[in-house]
């Protein structure tokens, strides 16, 4: 699902997804950089879609917020680099994918 979301998120433009910051208020080196990148903005929508997925599924809410909160500070937030970003967004997706 994650896969299908992103070819055609690729395929139909990055106008598609939304991003899941807001760029206008990107305050952090890692926000910018998602927000200066159009891979980023798009892993980072493909995430976030498997975290409402997680959502819908019924998997406990304060869980899945404690969880992301953990991975974005512990995770996310350490990585300084493009390929890093895209490592954490598609092993957080993948994790969601699981719950």
């Amino acid at each position: 699902m994650r896969l299908k979301l992103l070819l055609f998120c690729v395929l139909f433009g990055s106008n598609v997804a939304v991003a899941a910051i807001d760029c206008g208020r990107a305050k952090t080196n890692t926000e910018k950089l998602i927000c200066s990148s159009s891979r980023l903005s798009v892993a980072e929508n493909v995430m976030a879609h498997s975290y409402h997925q997680a959502m819908r599924r019924g998997v406990d809410p304060y869980m899945l917020r404690s969880t992301q909160t953990q991975w974005r500070q512990d995770v996310r937030d350490a990585c300084n680099d493009v390929p890093c970003l895209m490592k954490a967004f598609d092993e957080r997706g993948a994790e969601l994918d699981n719950y």
